[in-house]
């Protein structure tokens, strides 16, 4: 298998890279295992890892790190979140004192409970996940292959970024929970795809694969696949490879997919309009800019990629 990337150049003018002299105000490392992504942070002044996660709306902390730091729970509290394999209901809220991403220090932070069996390559415990309650406050760029995570302040929403020489410069939408929202098209069929950095790869709704021209008989052929999601919910569904994924001017071919029931994608906490997600494997080959606040991506460094 490869990945073929293509990328089609913005022209971006001199004077709008000039417009905005900003400084990021934090950076912090990435380490790729397993399709997460995973940063240094600080809680309750205890190292831990979280996961990066665009594709959630609330950052949450996993049930081992609220126990073994002897978080507060809020048990007059709940909140119900969803994504892959349905909806849960989070019975307890953990109240954190202290919260560190970085120089940037947040307090007083009401993060909900879950139990999250994620692993570091060392075998550490992931603590969480950083979601968009806290990402959209920032312009946050992306690089995976260099293993980095920067956020800008977001008052320069939808400059250019100094990086701009061969980018790419779409339009998105933003949900209620801040998800980003990006065009995408499979065998012509205008989709929509929520960029998704928790997720391994790009998943598929079923009645989306329908859309794109996908034969109930042709997902019938496909290998079975099965997943795990809210909570360690599981979920059955296929896998199947695309000639060729279309995300505004880039475009891969020859792209494994999940396709998953259409109940279980993108059904719950707001993630109703997505036919998709996109998800590490291919973000891996893009540097990318989320301007929350200006409804913008920027996207540079498309590679081409040989299958394992």
């Amino acid at each position: 298998m490869r990945y073929l990337a293509l990328l089609a150049l913005f022209a971006i003018p001199g004077s709008a890279l000039a417009a905005c002299n900003a400084r990021p105000v934090a950076e912090l490392p990435l380490a790729e295992y397993r399709g997460k992504l995973f940063m240094p942070v600080s809680i309750q002044g205890s190292p831990q890892q979280l996961a990066l996660d665009t594709g959630a709306a609330v950052t949450v902390i996993s049930t081992q790190t609220a126990n073994d730091l002897e978080i507060l729970h809020d048990f007059d509290r709940h909140m119900d979140v969803g994504g892959v394999g349905g909806a849960d209901s989070i019975l307890y809220i953990g109240k954190v004192d202290h919260f560190d991403l970085g120089p940037l220090h947040f307090t007083h932070q009401n993060f909900p409970i879950v139990d999250l069996p994620l692993r570091t390559s060392s075998g550490a415990p992931v603590a969480g996940f950083l979601g968009a309650d806290i990402l959209h406050n920032f312009d946050v760029e992306i690089d995976i292959a260099a293993g980095r995570l920067v956020l800008w302040p977001a008052a320069c929403g939808g400059v250019a970024p100094s990086w701009a020489d061969g980018t790419t410069r779409m339009d998105v939408s933003l949900d209620g929970g801040y998800h980003v929202l990006v065009p995408m098209r499979i065998h012509g069929v205008n989709l929509t795809a929520l960029l998704d950095t928790g997720a391994g790869g790009l998943a598929l709704t079923t009645r989306a694969a329908l859309r794109a021209g996908i034969s109930d008989d042709s997902l019938a052929d496909d290998p079975d696949l099965q997943g795990t999601g809210v909570n360690n919910r599981g979920w059955h569904g296929h896998f199947h490879r695309f000639d060729r994924v279309t995300i505004a001017d880039v475009s891969f071919t020859d792209v494994p997919a999940g396709i998953v029931p259409s109940g279980s994608l993108a059904a719950y906490d707001g993630l109703g309009g997505a036919d998709a997600l996109l998800g590490e494997e291919l973000l891996r080959h893009m540097r990318l800019l989320i301007s929350y606040r200006s409804h913008t991506l920027f996207v540079q460094q498309l590679q081409q990629r040989a299958a394992d």
